[in-house]
């Protein structure tokens, strides 16, 4: 079985920016932002791989949360799920790739 999700340093600061953008506007939104990502993680712990591959030559997995346009990039390390970027659709493809060197 594999375990829990690990957030990287890159993927927890994008948390913290993206929930303290939400919270300028919305306490409510922040928060259910955040809820959000708590199901997409769970989601990802139950069934590793039933997400979109998005990067063949590292098995690097994309898991989009409902209602808000960011998207959770993983990979399967032996039995580690590591999360290392929650990215907004907005935001260049490019910038997550980085990350995978």
């Amino acid at each position: 079985m594999i375990g829990h999700v690990t957030l990287t340093p890159d993927a927890r600061a994008d948390i913290a920016e993206a929930a303290a953008w939400y919270r300028e506007r919305s306490i409510l939104a922040a928060e259910r932002f955040l809820l959000a990502l708590g199901v997409v993680f769970s989601r990802i712990e139950q069934q590793p791989t039933a997400q979109v591959v998005v990067d063949t030559v590292t098995g690097a997995r994309r898991a989009l949360l409902a209602k808000f346009p960011h998207r959770v990039l993983y990979l399967i390390d032996g039995k580690r799920i590591v999360v290392f970027a929650v990215i907004s659709h907005r935001r260049d493809d490019p910038a997550w790739r980085d990350r995978l060197d």
